[in-house]
């Protein structure tokens, strides 16, 4: 067994899933595992909470996950009254891992629509210690401001496809980016690639900056 399933804890308050209400088509997500070997232990960063299939998926690799479910983080939801010192504190806390812990893929899905340019900037610093020079990430931003961002969580279904159900709870204010935005406050990344969505968002994989 991989340590995808050792590794889950139960969140107390979080653990309620509702139905798969639809399946998305990924044309980008199977390009982080193109290099990847058989047998080397990799480390994924999920911003989210651990959805089912999302641990079947990566049960057939020998990986490492660590689920931090920022959406319901009270200093996420009230970062307008924050600085970007404390969000900055805030979000070392709780990627907070053991030492030496190097993250191999990072699953953004649509958080960074959700924080303003401090809390932006707050995060990408606060992540930025723990990534290396073949770190890639998987996410989504918006093509045009204009765009809406919707109250979903994703799950991995399999390399090409992903699960959609809707979030519990009221939604979070959206800050949408333009990708220049994004590359200047998420510097610890640069984009290798994009995709147009048929709904006006942009998917993204990114690759850390060495």
């Amino acid at each position: 067994m991989s340590e995808a399933a050792l590794k889950l804890q139960p969140i107390p308050g979080r653990s309620r899933v509702g139905p798969v209400i639809s399946r998305q088509p990924s044309k980008l997500f199977a390009s982080l595992f193109g290099l990847l070997e058989v047998n080397r232990r990799v480390t994924v960063l999920e911003i989210g909470a651990a959805l089912p299939e999302t641990v079947d998926f990566f049960a057939q690799f020998k990986c490492r996950l660590h689920f931090v479910d920022l959406f319901d983080e009270p200093f996420v939801r009230e970062q307008a009254d924050l600085s970007e010192a404390e969000l900055r504190h805030g979000f070392e806390e709780q990627l907070r891992f053991s030492p030496g812990t190097r993250i191999d893929f990072c699953l953004f899905w649509d958080f960074l629509c959700y924080l303003d340019d401090p809390a932006l900037r707050a995060f990408n610093a606060a992540l930025r210690p723990w990534l290396h020079s073949g770190t890639r990430a998987h996410g989504f931003a918006v093509h045009h401001l204009a765009a809406r961002v919707d109250n979903i969580r994703y799950g991995v279904a399999d390399r090409e496809t992903l699960c959609l159900r809707k979030r519990m709870g009221e939604q979070m204010q959206s800050h949408p980016h333009s990708q220049i935005e994004m590359h200047d406050m998420l510097n610890g990344f640069t984009f290798e690639r994009g995709l147009l969505l048929p709904d006006g968002k942009l998917e993204m994989l990114l690759k850390a900056r060495t």
